[in-house]
């Protein structure tokens, strides 16, 4: 069966543009899992107005919502998918705060900060709690808390016999990490949250990321088959992400620093 991941925004925070930032890319974090006969997008940012014909296509999509800050949303309202009534859409989100999916969107997508709702969009969207364990066709969901201001989902995706790990904003540590690494053990492929150096991490520490160094060894630790680190710093240019990639790579030669645009198999 198909398993193949396309990364179509890997930025945190804020959206980026300009020259410094066309390898790596500039979208805010969204990516496409199609596996078997699901198309399933991880996260709701930017990256998400740019989804490929063959996603377009579909009459239904899934929407996995790790987190409602604004960076993970932003391209849900602009999204071309959602602007026809011949499409429906499937959110899924912890609820957060005393908020469900539905309240979590239309907090962002109202006045004064929106003019259009979800309400108004074309699009069929249907709004769902996020559970421990969901069943989307031959894809097995897991999910699990993981720190980060306001709480966020790690998202572990099998199917094939392949493993594949989503974590973005969220911060290992002493105190988190033996129940996180039984969540990444042996997987094929993880996404995970690498916003800051080794050098920075210490004044970020409560900002709800890791450092790539971090996140790099603690994979190598996992037995994670390959890494990509995602939530570049929008400061964070393509030769300073070069430069850092090298220290990656030395932990194990299939990690590196995720690009908008690369499309990853696990199998066919």
């Amino acid at each position: 069966m198909e398993f193949s991941i396309t990364v179509l925004g890997a930025r945190g925070s804020v959206p980026v543009s300009g020259s410094a930032f066309s390898r790596y890319g500039g979208a805010t974090t969204c990516v496409l899992v199609h596996a078997g006969e699901q198309y399933i997008l991880l996260d709701a940012g930017t990256g998400m107005m740019s989804l490929p014909e063959d996603a377009m296509r579909q009459d239904a999509l899934t929407l996995l919502l790790t987190h409602p800050h604004v960076d993970h949303m932003l391209g849900l309202p602009l999204c071309p998918y959602v602007m026809s009534d011949r499409k429906r859409l499937d959110i899924y989100a912890v609820p957060r705060g005393g908020k469900d999916a539905r309240t979590q969107i239309c907090s962002l997508l109202a006045p004064p900060l929106w003019p259009v709702g979800p309400e108004l969009l074309p699009a069929d969207i249907r709004f769902h709690d996020l559970t421990e364990t969901l069943s989307l066709g031959e894809v097995t969901v897991d999910a699990m808390e993981g720190l980060h201001p306001g709480g966020v989902s790690l998202l572990r995706l099998t199917a094939g016999g392949k493993r594949l790990v989503f974590a973005t904003d969220c911060t290992l540590n002493t105190a988190s990490e033996q129940e996180a690494a039984a969540f990444f053990r042996d997987c094929d492929l993880a996404l995970l949250d690498g916003q800051y150096s080794d050098d920075e991490f210490p004044c970020r520490a409560d900002f709800g990321h890791n450092s790539w160094g971090y996140a790099s060894r603690f994979a190598a630790r996992c037995g994670v088959r390959s890494l990509r680190i995602i939530h570049h710093d929008p400061h964070r240019s393509d030769s300073a992400l070069d430069a850092a990639a090298e220290a990656i790579r030395a932990v194990n030669p299939n990690y590196d620093f995720a690009r908008e645009g690369e499309v990853i198999r696990l199998c066919q």
